[in-house]
């Protein structure tokens, strides 16, 4: 069976929101999707813009920040 790719919203204030779990997310939650290989997107709220990306980079610069 396929996995299901989950759809994450970014909201103005920066908060991650998983609809499908009910719950707010933080950066480390996403960095522990990554490491499971967890299918995912991240969404602007407003536009549905894929932000994916712009998600990434603030992870990567955080870990490099706190080493």
């Amino acid at each position: 069976m396929p996995e299901r790719t989950v759809t994450i919203k970014r909201y103005d204030n920066l908060r991650l929101y998983n609809p499908a779990a009910g719950a707010y997310l933080s950066l480390e939650d996403i960095a522990a999707m990554v490491e499971d290989e967890e299918e995912f997107v991240v969404r602007d709220a407003r536009t549905d813009e894929d932000v994916t990306r712009v998600v990434l980079h603030q992870i990567i610069r955080r870990q490099g920040v706190h080493g």
